[in-house]
């Protein structure tokens, strides 16, 4: 069987078996050779034929054990390979292999054990020692984990494998200040390797050391220009710096390297947003759902970005789908609402905000909402509970104060209204139409002198409003001008 002899290997095991037919050991080794052969069935039939004959015959129980984990089948592997351990204790192999199926199981406190014991009974094997220190750190052993990789690392300084997939290990669970040494390690024993400065690069970012990042993460994608992974990371750094320009460019790197990765998309899209380009973000966002319709996040930004260019319908059905993935995903009812409303469809908004109040009956927009609703439908009576309530909950929510306001107002509440729109002034100086209100009602009720102060702060502010705006359309003339000399798409404005 050692030569490669396999049928004679065979014929001899089996003339064995004939004369010891009580023995395991012929079938044991005919299990081994039926799986040298590339027949599994027939080697786990010799197996369990061993065990029958002779239960406590440990190797038959091993060997069928790790030919179940070669299979997949985990959990029969576990059995197997515990009697295996149980009836020889210092068979290093079946603890090794044990510790493997419970990794596959998740058991990773039990993994840590049998992996530390395969480790002592051979006398410390590196490539044992690494699987014990991943184990326990997965099982919370955190402090004998970190204990274990120390003495591994100053042990094997020169391994560069070791230390890299120690590194991998180690950053998959936090250790990002023991990872990002490592690789540094790594990347001195081995230089301008992509894979290394790439999870060097990962792991300063998580340290925030945002500087030392960027250049292992540069290179990286120098050396390596086809993969996108760096300049996602690249990306998220420079958003993180606030630095939109820059961060959609590496995105758009990302995304052109590869265009089925959902995630892409959706960062590009959140930057694009960022800087107020919301039909380019609404297109990242789309083509985010697109290729994973199961996220309701994609949906819901994409409703926000519709939104915001004014597209309602677009936005309302794209919140319709957020939440019909995530039922419980906040303010979704509000949201949907909020569209309805927008778009003049009264009756529609109304079921849903008191949708999203029967989720949560302290949400206090919706409650606003549906004050609002009662006011714009000439029903100033109904429209003074939910405001009531919405300030009670919120006593700074300046849109219900307003709403109130004008409630009262209509009611020839004309004391209360003036408190309600003087708070809203308390709390947004610039309100134009809380100026308006007031000037109203002083005149009204006799106080000429408050009258003209309101009516003054009036139209100065609509005076700045006009000239703001002149500004704003001069800028967006003056963009769209250098967008058709330079063939580029102008940026939005500022956020």
């Amino acid at each position: 069987m050692q030569s490669g002899e396999f049928t004679k290997a065979e014929n001899a095991a089996r003339r064995a078996a004939q004369l010891a037919p009580a023995s395991p050991v012929p079938h044991n080794l005919l299990g081994l050779i039926y799986e040298q052969t590339k027949r599994s069935k027939e080697a786990e039939a010799q197996y369990r034929e061993a065990i029958r004959l002779s239960p406590k015959f440990a190797p038959a129980h091993g060997n069928l054990g790790n030919l179940f984990l070669q299979q997949g089948r985990f959990s029969e592997a576990r059995t197997e390979l515990e009697s295996a351990s149980k009836l020889d204790p210092k068979d290093a192999r079946a603890h090794y292999n044990l510790g493997t199926a419970l990794a596959q199981l998740s058991d990773f406190s039990a993994a840590a054990v049998e992996f530390e014991t395969a480790s002592r009974l051979q006398g410390g094997d590196p490539a044992i020692q690494f699987l014990f220190v991943r184990a326990a750190l997965r099982a919370g052993r955190t402090t004998e984990a970190l204990a274990a990789a120390d003495a591994l690392r100053k042990d094997n300084p020169e391994n560069a494998a070791l230390l890299f997939n120690l590194g991998l290990a180690l950053a998959r669970e936090g250790q990002y200040g023991r990872a990002a040494e490592l690789f540094s390690r790594v990347n001195e024993l081995r230089p301008k390797t992509p894979e290394v400065l790439y999870n060097l690069g990962v792991a300063y970012h998580n340290l925030k050391r945002l500087d030392e990042a960027a250049q292992a993460l540069a290179e990286a994608a120098d050396l390596k220009p086809e993969i996108p992974e760096p300049h996602f990371r690249l990306g998220l750094i420079a958003s993180e710096r606030l630095d939109h320009a820059n961060a959609i460019l590496e995105f758009q790197h990302a995304t052109a390297r590869a265009p089925d990765r959902a995630e892409y998309h959706f960062v590009l899209g959140r930057e694009e947003f960022a800087i107020g380009n919301w039909e380019l973000a609404a297109k990242s966002y789309q083509r985010a759902a697109e290729l994973d319709p199961s996220v309701a996040l994609y949906e819901l930004s994409l409703g926000n970005a519709e939104f915001r260019a004014e597209n309602y319908a677009a936005a309302t059905s794209a919140f319709e789908r957020a939440a019909r993935l995530d039922p419980k995903m906040p303010d979704i009812e509000y949201l949907i609402g909020y569209c309805y409303r927008v778009q003049g469809k009264l009756d529609e908004a109304r079921s849903h905000f008191e949708a999203q109040l029967k989720m949560d009956s302290k949400h206090v927009r919706s409650l606003a909402a549906l004050g609002f609703l009662s006011l714009e439908e000439g029903r100033p009576a109904d429209a003074l509970e939910p405001l009531e309530q919405a300030v009670v909950l919120d006593p700074d929510n300046v849109d219900a104060l307003f709403d109130l306001g004008r409630a009262c107002e209509q009611l020839k509440q004309s004391a209360r209204a003036m408190e309600y729109f003087e708070h809203v002034l308390q709390l947004r100086p610039d309100d134009t139409q809380a100026h308006y209100h007031l000037y109203l009602l002083y005149s009204r009720n006799g106080r000429p002198t408050k009258a003209k102060e309101q009516l003054a702060v009036y139209q100065r502010l609509v005076e700045m409003d006009k000239l703001v705006r002149r500004e704003e359309s001069a800028l967006s003339n003056a963009r769209k001008a250098r967008a058709g000399r330079s063939g580029v798409t102008p940026p939005g404005p500022d956020p």
